[in-house]
Formats: C-alpha cells, structure tokens, sequence
C-alpha cells in the first residue's frame, strides 16, 4: 500500500528511538486516558444488590434502587457502610483509583487537615483547595488536553490544505485576493476573539475549538500555499491535466500527497501549540469551564495558594513531559520526513 519513499521515511522515523519510544507513550496513554471513568471513579463498576448485577459507572440510579426513600443521588461510598454491604449480602466494586474528578474527599482526609492537603497514603499527590484529588484531575485534564489538541490539529490541517492549496493551485487573482482576507485574519487579537466568543456564547470546549480553529490554520496555509505554487507546473501535472484528470483528483490524489511534508513535520507541533494555548487560557479563567478539570486552571490555584506546592509542581510536570514527548516526536518526524534528503531505493 504504500510507496519505497514513504516506507523508508517510516523506517527512519522508527529507528529514532527517542522519538519512536516517545510517540508509543503518548499513544497509549491517551488510550488509557480514554477509559478515565473506569479507571478513577468515585462510582463502583460493578454493584450487586440482592441477587441482581447493577453497573453504576456506565447507569444512573436512584437511593430507591437499593432500598432507599428517596429519588435522588447516591452517595456509594456512603452506601458502602451500610450494615448489608458490611456484612457480605451486597457487593460493590469500585475502580483502581476510588475518587471522582469532582468529588471534594473532605471525609478521607485526615483528621485537622483542611483542603488544600499535601499527598499523604490516600492521594498520591494530594488535593485541591476543594479536596478533589491531584491525580485525578490531572488524568482527566490529560484526556481533555490531548483530545481538544488533536481536534484542533484536524481543523487546523483541514482549511490549510484547503485554503492553501486552492490559492497555490490556481494563483492569479483569486491567490490575491484570499491573501489579502488572510492577512487581515492574522491582524485580529486571539484574546479579543474569545473574549467576544465567551460573552456571546459562553465559555466551552467547542466555542474554544471553533474560536482557535477559525485562525489557527493561517500559518500552515502558507507552507501548503508555497508547496502547490512549486507543484503545480511540474510535468506530472500537466500529464494529468492531458488526460482530463478533474481539478479535484488533481489536487487531492496527485499533488496533496506530493506535498504532504509539512503538514506531517509541522503536526507534533501545532500539537504542542494547541496544548499550550489551552494551558494558558485555562489559567487566565478563559478556558474550558469550571468545573471540568484543567492542567492550567490547577496551576492557577497553586499561583493563589504558593504554599501548597504540589498544585504548581504536579499540573507543570505532566504538562512539561506531555509537551517534550511531543517535541520529540515532531523532531523525529522532520528528519524522517525531511524532503531535502535524497532517499536511495534498494
């Protein structure tokens, strides 16, 4: 399936251990992350109460389901103490990691210890000023980083192939004039723009997405620009268009896949962009909003709290080693990918 040139540039990039070792981490740690409600959870994964099997991390029930008066919902750490679960006639079992991302804790820490608490036997890295617990916060926060990031990636990758390529490809006036709208794009203030989102629309994930993406292709737009004005009159081309190939296959099947290098060398990076951007609006209050958990919004309330270290040193770790990681990668790529480079076929 795929060509010499691109199988020798897949073996290059996988004989670069720093990078190849870096990208197996991040890819199987965003797939553990995926499954983040099974792994940390403050709602048991399996539940059996006189003689029938209930899965409360995937249903919702109600206290009346397990013999109580009310409709309303259960508190199953509570539910755990009661004498039937004590004793053996009602089971539960709960995660590896038995703590909610927004459960406040205050009941297993101990005695005269207030929030924020340093870490201690029950929460590895402590918690929050609201009791949550470090870890879990910071696993889930992973979950919402690497998947805003990667969303963005493809928006962002998507309009510049498009843009881009329909500039260099037909040039003219009409490059003209799409630079001129461009430039005038790349002269508004991201910040402005998502203050003015965020008091229209309120702050979210997709007005976040939506916000960054409309602007953040404008970059790589001029390298796809560049890559197709260079293709556009090599012979190839011209054979295509001599044999009636549609203007479509032409750009999508003939020069896209000649001119996909930037697009692969520049993604690890625009990677670490849209992490970092998100990062950064999250500790200024303009990111995704409380009280879904956050690398940047943790770190905000560390820059509050100075005593409480591990809500600085923790967030900026997982941040630090997600963004070197990904560096790696993007380094591994560019030499792999590296169009300069003459590749010999055996």
């Amino acid at each position: 399936m795929l060509n010499p040139n691109t199988k020798k540039r897949l073996l290059k990039f996988k004989n670069n251990k720093r990078a190849y070792y870096s990208f197996l981490v991040l890819i199987i740690s965003y797939f553990i992350s995926l499954f983040a409600p099974i792994i940390s959870n403050n709602k048991p994964l399996l539940l059996v109460y006189e003689g029938k099997w209930h899965f409360p991390v995937l249903f919702f029930y109600t206290e009346r389901d397990f013999g109580g008066e009310h409709g309303t919902r259960i508190n199953y750490k509570r539910l755990a103490q009661r004498e039937d679960f004590q004793s053996g006639e009602s089971f539960m079992l709960f995660p590896p990691i038995p703590y909610g991302v927004n459960e406040d804790n205050l009941e297993s820490l101990e005695f005269g210890v207030n929030p924020p608490s340093p870490p201690s036997r029950d929460h590895l890295l402590g918690t929050d000023d609201r009791g949550r617990d470090v870890f879990t916060r910071i696993f889930y926060g992973y979950r919402i980083a690497m998947t805003f990031s990667l969303l963005l990636v493809v928006v962002e990758m998507f309009l510049a192939v498009i843009i881009g390529g329909i500039q260099g490809y037909f040039g003219g006036i009409l490059d003209i004039s799409m630079q001129r709208f461009i430039e005038i794009l790349s002269s508004i203030p991201f910040l402005y723009i998502i203050l003015i989102m965020g008091s229209f629309l309120g702050t979210g994930f997709m007005v976040l997405l939506v916000t960054y993406g409309a602007l953040s292709w404008i970059g790589l737009s001029y390298y796809m620009r560049g890559e197709f004005l260079r293709l556009r009159n090599l012979q190839f081309v011209d054979a295509a268009r001599a044999l009636g190939v549609s203007t479509t296959k032409i750009l999508f099947r003939h020069l896209l896949p000649n001119a996909i290098t930037p697009l692969v060398t520049f993604l690890p990076f625009t990677l670490i962009s849209a992490i970092s951007i998100l990062s950064a609006l999250d500790f200024l209050g303009y990111g995704i909003p409380a009280p879904n958990p956050s690398w940047g919004e943790m770190i905000g309330q560390g820059r509050e709290r100075l005593t409480a270290y591990w809500l600085i040193a923790f967030p900026s770790m997982a941040l630090f080693i997600t963004i070197l990681l990904t560096a790696f990668v993007g380094e591994g790529m560019r030499d792999a990918f590296d169009s300069k480079e003459k590749v010999e076929y055996d």
